[in-house]
């Protein structure tokens, strides 16, 4: 964590699981939110829960991320032999299936657990921001756009145009 930290490699968007007592997310977000709505117009948000997601982490994406930042060999072979060690197998009424080998997810309620996930989600939060600002905390994330003209709008609806289709509603 130090490494990433010091290195300066995580976004300054994000507010989830990093010490510092200066990142309060919600203040953050209610004056950023005050500043925009004096100058007029409105705020379109979207709330993402990533509840689930650290279900779904794929290992070999996370790999590479790991090399992308530049970590020594040494601790990714670690943290890959910590996700690879894992099996599951599905129970139904009193049968069992076969063990299988788990190939995503990071595992919930370790230490490691939630820098991974970080180090997975990061260049979410840079890249998602051309059409809206994006800002995660520890579990979620908050896509918004400060909407003065037709032109924002649309814009905010590329980036809810997924969302929609996923859930089938709208801002």
């Amino acid at each position: 964590m130090s490494y990433l930290s010091e290195n300066e490699l995580f976004s300054n968007r994000q507010y989830g699981f990093i010490k510092d007592d200066q990142r309060s997310f919600s203040y953050y977000m209610f004056d950023k939110w005050t500043e925009y709505l004096k100058g007029g117009g409105q705020i379109d948000a979207i709330y993402s829960d990533f509840e689930k997601a650290f279900d779904k982490v794929p290992h070999k994406i996370l790999i590479s991320k790991l090399y992308s930042y530049g970590l020594h060999d040494s601790i990714i072979n670690w943290i890959f032999e910590f996700l690879k060690a894992r099996q599951c197998r599905v129970k139904v009424n009193i049968s069992y299936s076969d063990w299988d080998d788990v190939t995503s997810g990071i595992p919930q309620g370790s230490v490691l657990g939630p820098i991974l996930f970080l180090i997975y989600i990061n260049d979410l939060l840079d890249t998602c921001g051309t059409y809206s600002e994006v800002y995660a905390s520890a579990y979620d994330a908050k896509f918004f756009r400060h909407i003065l003209t037709a032109d924002d709008r649309n814009d905010c609806n590329v980036v809810l145009m997924p969302f929609r289709t996923v859930q089938g509603n709208g801002c």
